[in-house]
């Protein structure tokens, strides 16, 4: 078959052909409406997202998107990209077109000045990023469940990565149209699908002046956190491991470098929250 194969665009007859695309593969994902799609793919203040689409004969056949980011990678600020949304459109499955969107995104992503692409797979698309396109494989991310506060470290640890946070990206990131967030001083926090677990996303540094949105639930909830981060002294903080037999499946945060330095990360040198993927 002769796929032809171009860069995604964000206007609103694309939008509307992505959303199309990701509701037939993700039916049970109620986020993906055109509100939605739109919001994240066009109005990041970073940018808007970046990849590549497969036609055949005028359908979308596969589509692969990337978000712009800023991150500090081992001290220095750079622009990078999160892998986020790969969508394969049930007649053209089987036809290894993923491989080929993600070369051409990541050829188009260095020509583009963009320094990392990092995102998070499940244990099924692990080995195709590992073995195919050559990511690393930095590691599991951390699961807890818990209550109460968050205890850290006082020694300070060598950051390899952190997402860098302004506060034009945290509005935009906190105005998801489809999920409502609670804050209260600084700390970003959403329902689950478990009633009484509430998901623990990030908090932010005094510095930022995040408006509470929190209202007294008349309870506390258990607290579900999702991440990697080697200052939280876990000893002291009533959280504890979820099983990986209990979870839907593990989730593994993979880093590729764009730039010919051939970086690595050291899992413990990654601070990595709930916040900077779109589990939430």
């Amino acid at each position: 078959m002769n796929y032809k194969f171009s860069p995604i665009k964000t206007d609103n007859i694309s939008i509307k052909e992505i959303t199309s695309l990701l509701k037939l593969t993700f039916p049970n994902a109620k986020k993906y409406t055109e509100k939605f799609v739109s919001w994240q793919y066009a109005k990041n203040p970073v940018g808007p997202m970046i990849g590549y689409n497969a036609y055949l004969d005028g359908e979308l056949a596969a589509h692969y998107a990337l978000m712009p980011i800023k991150a500090f990678v081992f001290g220095k600020e750079e622009k990078g990209l999160l892998s986020l949304n790969t969508a394969t459109h049930p007649n053209h499955r089987g036809k290894k077109l993923f491989t080929k969107l993600a070369r051409e995104s990541f050829k188009a992503a260095t020509e583009q000045g963009f320094g990392f692409v990092i995102g998070v797979a499940n244990a099924q698309s692990t080995p195709g990023f590992l073995k195919k396109l050559d990511f690393q494989f930095v590691g599991m991310l951390e699961a807890k469940l818990g209550l109460g506060k968050i205890t850290h470290k006082k020694e300070s640890t060598s950051i390899d990565y952190q997402r860098n946070w302004d506060e034009d990206v945290i509005q935009w990131r906190l105005s998801n149209p489809e999920l409502p967030y609670a804050i209260k001083n600084n700390k970003i926090t959403s329902a689950t699908a478990h009633f009484g677990i509430q998901a623990m996303l990030k908090k932010f540094e005094k510095k930022y002046n995040i408006e509470d949105t929190q209202t007294n639930l008349g309870f506390k909830p258990i607290k579900l956190w999702i991440g990697i981060d080697d200052t939280i002294n876990w000893k002291k903080s009533f959280y504890f491991d979820i099983p990986l037999k209990m979870r839907p499946s593990p989730l593994n945060l993979i880093f590729k470098d764009l730039t010919s330095e051939n970086r690595k990360f050291d899992f413990l040198g990654v601070r990595f929250s709930a916040l900077d993927f779109d589990a939430y």
